[in-house]
């Protein structure tokens, strides 16, 4: 199965217009119907938005969103509720046959506390892909948020990159692509085309490579590891620039052909 999952992020999410043209080019895809597609979507400035208005303080630690059990429903009604709607609203608009859910939804994805203290930031424990499945084979385009359930049933907030990265492994996808508003990997501002994965551990821990973009290259580097084909990170700017990143006109490439 010749799958590609695809995140979305930064200002590219929150851009109606963009979102739609990506909508119109994968609809326009070559057998978009018979290779599936997985569109996992963050939203980290609804989140942000939402603590702001109820008093809360945005925390991160190493470009990772700290989450409580106070802010876990804010994290809910942000990702699973107005973000999600909103996309699969414009991408149905374009004719997809879009179909939004969470990993609540039929037990998608079981996680786990990330920390202590009764945190809600959550990390990946395990997959049910049967609902993705059963809606790939009806010919559904998935537009999965990334909030889970842990054991207990108690909300947790996971990664997006995190999510998408697992959703890849598991389906054995070709292609993992993350788009969002960074035109790739940028090392002394110039953007890197293509990048060895012993390459990016390293200027991981040389700094070189930091905050927000750590998580996306270490998920790209466990993609590779667990089969994944190949992993694209850029930015959607106008129609078209999805088919530039996947044949290497556009963004960075880890792994891959040379």
């Amino acid at each position: 199965m010749n799958s590609m999952v695809i995140k979305i992020g930064g200002s590219f999410a929150e851009n109606d217009g963009l979102v739609s043209k990506l909508g119109t080019e994968l609809r326009e895809f070559p057998n978009w119907s018979k290779d599936p597609v997985l569109l996992v979507h963050g939203g980290g400035s609804m989140i942000s938005e939402m603590e702001d208005r109820w008093g809360y303080e945005p925390t991160f630690v190493n470009g990772l969103r700290e989450t409580t059990a106070e802010i876990m429903p804010l994290v809910d009604m942000a990702l699973a509720g107005a973000v999600n709607k909103r996309l699969v609203r414009l991408l149905r608009r374009e004719g997809l046959d879009a179909w939004g859910l969470s990993g609540v939804d039929g037990g998608l994805i079981l996680a786990k506390s990330a920390g202590g203290g009764g945190s809600r930031t959550g990390r990946v424990a395990s997959l049910d892909t049967r609902p993705l499945r059963m809606l790939w084979e009806n010919g559904y385009l998935p537009v999965l948020a990334p909030t889970a359930s842990d054991a207990e049933g108690r909300g947790l907030n996971v990664n997006a990159d995190e999510v998408a990265l697992a959703f890849a492994l598991d389906s054995e996808a070709q292609n993992l692509v993350f788009i969002s508003d960074i035109p790739g990997i940028l090392l002394d501002n110039k953007l890197i085309r293509r990048l060895d994965p012993l390459v990016a551990e390293k200027k991981i821990a040389d700094g070189e490579i930091w905050g927000g973009m750590i998580p996306k290259v270490r998920s790209a580097i466990d993609a590779l590891k667990g089969g994944v084909g190949v992993v694209f990170i850029g930015d959607y700017l106008r129609y078209g620039d999805l088919k530039k990143i996947l044949i290497r006109q556009k963004g960075t490439a880890i792994g891959g052909e040379k």
